[in-house]
Order: C-alpha cells, then structure tokens, then sequence
C-alpha cells in the first residue's frame, strides 16, 4: 500500500496563526526547516539506493541489470502480483489496432521484463494478437517488429474491406419489398433464365398473331377484310343489278 505525500505548505497551512509578526516569522522558519529536512530525506534515500549494491557486494554488471535490481527494490509483492495478471490477460480486443495493441503490450512489457530482448517480445507479440489478423498475416517470427507492425496494418485493412463489403450485403437482403415484390437486380439474374422468363410473356401474342381468326365466317387464317363471303355478296349485288324489274301484275287476275 503505497503512501500519499503531502507538501509541507499544505500540512501547516490547516493551522492558522494570530496576525502577529513574530509568529508569523516562525512559521516561515519552521516551513523552511521541514523543507530542507524533505530534500535532505530524499537524498538520503537515493544515496541509499545508489549504494545499496555496494554495501551488499552485488555490483550490476550493467545498466540493464541497475535498472532491474533498482526497480525491484520498490516494488510490492501486491504489485508484482497484479503485473502477472496484467500480463497474462493482455491480448488483443476486437476494436484494438495493431498500433494501439503493441504501446499497451510493451508499455507492461518493459515493466516487467527489463532484460529482456525484442525477439521474446515478438513470440508475445504472436500469442497474444487476435486470430483472424494472424490467418492472414505472412511475417514470420524472424521478422522485426516494424515488418510485423506494418504487415499487421495490411491486413486490417484487408479485413475492414470484407467487413464492410459484408454489411452492405446485409443491408441489401434486409431492405423491405415493395407492395409484396421483391425488387431484384438485373446483373444477379442468369441470361438464360431472363431468356425463358421472356419467351414465356411474349408466346400468346406471338400465337395469336399466327393464327388470326374471321369474326365473319368465324373460320381461321383470315380476317374479316378478307373473308371469301365479301366475294360472294359483291357477285349477289352485281346479279341483282343487272336483272330487269317484274312487270306489275294485273288487278283482274
């Protein structure tokens, strides 16, 4: 349980004092004590911590080594314990970028693994981005981690085209038809079936306009213009024009 620090300024200040010039003095002095006494605090601790590896006869090798034992030296068993499960449940999220993924990823990374190289944390790195990215990712383990991030960035982008390709399709089967019909596209329709749909419209014209039928004679291959009885009639008025009138009868017979 780490402690709050508290300025000197703000632990007198609850105090107020009479308006009196001497007091008011020794205040001051008393805050400028305290605050020499801080600084001198400090410095004490890190010159403490600076030679702490001396005194125990265990001098780092290397500023790599300083920097672990130092950091080591400040951290809680509560805090070493929450860094494990920082650890263990950082993977990639669903609405994480690659970018984003690997600043999270190293930020706990170089918390914990202080001596570690880049190569351990790119074998992290694999185990712990999402499986659909890693399907179609082409980088090997052997790559740097610039390759991956930028084959990583590729294949987001693949996959926010299908994804959105995919929501317009479904937008497109979800739309509601029209006075019970449902509009389809002429492009998702094959040429033969479009072909049979049409012939099927069009074959009782094409019928009826082979076989016309007289409303005269009522027989087919005709029309009424054309009937064989308009003959027949025009010779009947002909006939009948040519023949002379009967002479009247007589009143006696």
């Amino acid at each position: 349980m780490t402690e709050s620090k508290i300025p000197i300024d703000e632990a007198i200040s609850p105090f107020p004092l009479p308006d009196n010039t001497q007091l008011n003095t020794f205040r001051d002095e008393i805050q400028q004590e305290l605050r020499n006494l801080e600084s001198k605090l400090t410095a004490a601790i890190a010159a403490k911590s600076v030679l702490w590896p001396e005194i125990t006869n265990n001098t780092p090798l290397n500023w790599s080594q300083f920097v672990s034992r130092f950091l080591a030296k400040f951290h809680s068993p509560i805090r070493v314990a929450q860094q494990e499960h920082e650890w263990s449940e950082c993977k990639q999220k669903d609405n994480e970028t690659i970018n984003e993924f690997v600043v999270r990823l190293r930020a706990i990374w170089l918390e914990q693994r202080v001596d570690a190289q880049e190569a351990n944390l790119i074998k992290h790195l694999f185990c712990k981005m999402r499986p659909d990215m890693l399907n179609l990712m082409n980088a090997s383990r052997s790559s740097t981690l610039n390759e991956i991030i930028t084959e990583a960035q590729h294949v987001e982008e693949i996959l926010y085209l299908r994804n959105k390709e995919f929501r317009l399709r479904k937008n497109t089967r979800n739309k509601p038809s029209i006075n019970g019909h449902n509009p389809t596209s002429l492009m998702s329709i094959p040429t033969r079936a479009w072909a049979s749909n049409s012939s099927k419209n069009t074959s009782p014209t094409s019928t009826t306009q082979a076989n016309p039928t007289c409303c005269r004679c009522c027989e087919t291959d005709h029309y009424a213009p054309n009937c064989p009885l308009n003959d027949s009639r025009r010779t009947f008025d002909s006939f009948d024009n040519n023949t002379k009138p009967l002479p009247p009868r007589s009143k006696n017979n």
